[in-house]
């Protein structure tokens, strides 16, 4: 079912060419510092290490480039241990991100048993949460985690999805 196509992108698989555009996208200060695992700065060799160790998606498992017609890699969309999701900063405010993990988990919920999705956000990652408020996601606690670009400890939103929920959702569209 790879890659998937949406209204306006493409997500697929990476591969090493993506590299250039991802390292730009995602090493943007005002990207990273929301990514709790995202070192800062962010190098082209890191981002070929990353993207080289991408395994082949799966409903239940998945890391897919946003790809937007005529312009590229513009973000990523994962479903790993829990949804997560970030976009270059040119393309925010457009609802890429909400379109892109709603082709995600609509192809998860469809291919694989899974009753639950995890995700977070730092608890001032307001456009984040948002995003997984629009999805279904509800709060279901609060967690410290270090952050890799800003060097401590962050207050992390713990927010759960579940598939009757998903399907709900689905359903009331």
């Amino acid at each position: 079912m790879i890659p998937i196509r949406t209204e306006r992108l493409i997500l697929r698989e990476p591969d090493l060419d993506d590299a250039p555009c991802y390292a730009l996208g995602i090493g943007e200060y005002e990207v990273a510092r929301f990514l709790t695992p995202v070192p800062y700065p962010y190098s082209l060799a890191m981002a070929v290490d990353w993207l080289r160790q991408a395994r082949p998606a799966t409903p239940e498992q998945a890391l897919l480039i946003i790809e937007l017609p005529g312009k590229g890699v513009i973000g990523c969309v994962s479903l790993l241990n829990e949804l997560g999701f970030w976009i270059a900063r040119p393309h925010w405010n457009k609802g890429y991100v909400t379109e892109a993990a709603t082709a995600l988990l609509d192809w998860h919920f469809a291919g694989c048993d899974r009753e639950l999705v995890l995700s977070s956000a730092h608890h001032d990652n307001a456009a984040s949460l948002a995003v997984q408020r629009k999805l279904g996601f509800t709060p279901t606690g609060r967690e410290m985690r270090f952050s890799q670009t800003l060097q401590h400890n962050v207050d992390h939103v713990v927010t759960t999805l579940s598939r009757s929920a998903w399907q709900a959702r689905g359903a009331q569209s």
